[in-house]
């Protein structure tokens, strides 16, 4: 049997490879790139609650702490020193604003903090496992329509 008979004229068949080619490039790959692009977003988020949770941890032991500072839309950045921390006072005692989503920031004492980030964490981790098979899934996608 021949490629004619099946999938018709030559032109025909051409026409559908153009057609399915234009669904890859216009459907497919920018669905892929929004997937993996929001997957990253999570996967930072992660690694900033994992940066603070051993920052907080350090500042168990030290009476200054240094960080770089966001001064605005993650473009701009300083080196933000606190010291004179008062190492006297317990832990439990001193306060901090901790981001928990949605544009609220909480008072939270240190180890407050330090347990909602091991929380935040393991729930970024579930949401980071749903956008992992998403985007894995448009990824087969289009794999299999390049084959």
């Amino acid at each position: 049997m021949s490629n004619s008979s099946t999938f018709g004229s030559k032109e025909e068949l051409e026409a559908k490879l153009r057609e399915y080619s234009s669904f890859i490039d216009k459907t497919l790959h920018p669905e892929l790139k929004k997937r993996v692009e929001a997957r990253e977003e999570v996967e930072q988020e992660i690694a900033e609650y994992q940066d603070l949770a051993t920052k907080l941890t350090a500042l168990d032991s030290s009476s200054s702490l240094e960080a770089m500072v966001d001064l605005g839309h993650d473009s701009v950045y300083c080196r933000g020193v606190a010291s004179g921390i008062d190492t006297t006072t317990s832990n439990k005692e001193r306060m901090m604003h901790v981001h928990v989503g949605m544009g609220f920031h909480a008072e939270l004492t240190i180890p407050e903090a330090i347990a909602f980030c091991d929380k935040r964490i393991g729930f970024l981790n579930k949401i980071l496992i749903e956008k992992v098979e998403a985007s894995t899934l448009v990824a087969r996608h289009v794999e299999s329509s390049l084959r």
